[in-house]
């Protein structure tokens, strides 16, 4: 069958994401949390301001696949909806950036 779309192309691997779904948010929210844990670590052992963004955007990260898991287990629909997970983003993405351009 040929794809009538370039991203048609992907459906097999976005249906196998889907099909596993629930384990892998688990598992990212495992890995989210290692990380803000780490970034804690790194912040206590060096106080700076770049450190805290790091820990922060990780804070923000391990709070909305949080919410995502408990979306999994709690809702029966999707109540994390996309734009609540678009605003947590930008706030990853604009803690990350200050912290990369910080002195």
């Amino acid at each position: 069958m040929l794809a009538q779309y370039p991203w048609d192309y992907l459906r097999p691997l976005a249906e196998l994401a889907s099909r596993y779904d629930f384990i892998l948010r688990p598992i990212v929210l495992f890995f989210s949390l290692s990380m803000l844990l780490l970034s804690l670590l790194a912040y206590r052992k060096k106080k700076t301001k770049r450190f805290a963004l790091i820990a922060l955007a990780f804070f923000f990260f391990s709070v909305k696949w949080a919410l995502k898991v408990l979306d999994l287990f709690v809702s029966p629909g999707y109540f994390f909806s996309d734009a609540s997970e678009n605003v947590f983003e930008l706030i990853i993405f604009v803690c990350l950036l200050l912290a990369l351009f910080r002195h």
